[in-house]
């Protein structure tokens, strides 16, 4: 399974992958009416992207080989302290940042 996939499971959307990520951008910005929660999605879309990007690079400057439940793990890691500095978000564990991350994103 892809990375990707594995966000959208975690975030408990179904959404048909565009071809291009200015599509793709949209449809995370538009898929929740809640300011907060809005904002919380596009951390999500910028910090997938980010996880990606550092992959790519490590797999072609390093010989790395990273797996999409590593990167999907590295990434809600770096959501939650991410979301945490940026939006001021109550302290919530990991494991309930890992179980529910909506509710913990509008506590």
């Amino acid at each position: 399974m892809g990375v990707w996939w594995k966000v959208m499971h975690w975030w408990n959307f179904s959404l048909v992958m565009p071809a291009n990520l200015f599509v793709h951008w949209a449809c995370w910005s538009g898929v929740e009416s809640r300011k907060r929660l809005k904002k919380v999605l596009r951390l999500v879309w910028h910090a997938t992207i980010w996880v990606l990007w550092k992959a790519r690079n490590n797999r072609i400057f390093n010989n790395g080989i990273g797996c999409s439940e590593e990167l999907s793990e590295e990434l809600k890691v770096l959501l939650l302290r991410w979301a945490m500095h940026r939006f001021r978000m109550y302290p919530c564990l990991f494991y309930e940042w890992s179980w529910n991350p909506k509710e913990c994103s509008l506590r």
